[in-house]
């Protein structure tokens, strides 16, 4: 019951974020200038931007794969990420990577619990990238603080040494045990065990960077990912009237990135587009193509989750309610077993 009451509380909360950030976005814009740029759309740069996205799409399937030990197609691997973005973007509280991960526990070999700790690792990479990105991008940033531009370099130290522990902590699993229980068992709040068994989730979707040849792939594949995104943010920003380089079409990504991380309503509308919003008028672009690109890149985007996971729910077999339904199976057991926890450990 008690994780049931907080996914509802996670809701309201992100609902209401979305509301609050729409709410600005509208005191600080004139939604005539945002009309305005949207009625002079180049639709031949928006075409190129949802190429990017489609191109990212792709991509990321092969990276997904190649963490599964490229044990199932590339097709499959495709239709089944494709449906948990749909999903991700029409249902609350990101049940769309649960999806993800129920769907691929069903193709053997693959189990759950590896299709859970891939898409963990899948987060923390694209999150040390942009992290280690954004530093570089300050530089289209005149007008920031040089505080902050410091905090963003320090920033970027940190996630390309986080990397390198997970790097370590994958190759040297029983040195990786050993110190985190020793860390652990300092914090009595915590139970070791559960949290160490958890651990060892997350470094099991690191098994590609046990040997040097894999790891070398799949920093590369994780920043080749993200070019093609670069690229469609400044063809959607050319489509609407605007003017950057890549390494300011750079810095909205990064802006983008870091605010859909914050709670909001499905499809993170409103944080991401405070979030792209903010960072187009911190680059100097004008009020209404700053809010115009938000507003059509983030339709962009939804239309093309949508329709690739329609196709890929065709392609599989699958319904929208038969996946629902066994979603919502996972997470009712999962939180029958945190519960149980809880019991235990208040006993």
């Amino acid at each position: 019951m008690e994780s049931s009451g907080q996914n509802r509380r996670q809701f309201w909360v992100g609902i209401g974020t979305s509301v609050v950030s729409i709410v600005i976005i509208l005191l600080l814009i004139d939604p005539s200038e945002i009309i305005d740029s949207l009625k002079q759309a180049d639709l031949s740069y928006i075409g190129l931007s949802a190429l990017g996205i489609l191109v990212f799409m792709m991509i990321r399937a092969i990276r997904w794969r190649y963490m599964l030990a490229n044990e199932i197609s590339w097709v499959k691997t495709f239709h089944i990420q494709n449906i948990g973005y749909m999903f991700n973007m029409v249902l609350p509280l990101r049940l769309g990577d649960v999806a993800r991960a129920v769907l691929i526990g069903n193709v053997p070999p693959i189990t759950l619990a590896r299709g859970l700790s891939t898409m963990v690792v899948e987060r923390i990479l694209d999150m040390m990238f942009i992290v280690a990105l954004l530093p570089f991008t300050l530089t289209e940033v005149v007008s920031l603080p040089a505080w902050m531009q410091d905090g963003a370099r320090a920033s970027g130290i940190v996630a390309v040494a986080a990397i390198g522990i997970l790097i370590v902590a994958a190759n040297q699993r029983k040195l990786a045990n050993r110190w985190g229980t020793a860390v652990l068992n300092r914090i009595p709040f915590l139970d070791t065990e559960q949290w160490i068994g958890r651990m060892n989730e997350l470094l099991d979707g690191l098994g590609s960077l046990t040997r040097l040849k894999d790891s070398l792939v799949l920093v590369f594949l994780s920043i080749a990912v993200w070019i093609p995104i670069l690229f469609a943010y400044r063809w959607g920003i050319q489509g609407v009237g605007g003017q950057v380089s890549l390494l300011g079409a750079s810095f909205v990504v990064c802006a983008a990135a870091l605010s859909i991380a914050l709670p909001s309503s499905p499809g993170q509308i409103g944080v991401f587009h405070i979030g792209v919003t903010a960072a187009m008028l911190a680059l100097g672009q004008s009020d209404g193509t700053s809010g115009g690109f938000a507003v059509v890149y983030h339709a962009l985007n939804l239309i093309s989750m949508i329709i690739l996971g329609l196709i890929g729910l065709t392609s599989t077999g699958a319904t929208f309610s038969s996946v629902i339904e066994t979603t919502q199976r996972f997470v009712r057991r999962q939180q029958k077993e945190e519960e149980t926890d809880i019991s235990k450990i208040d006993g």
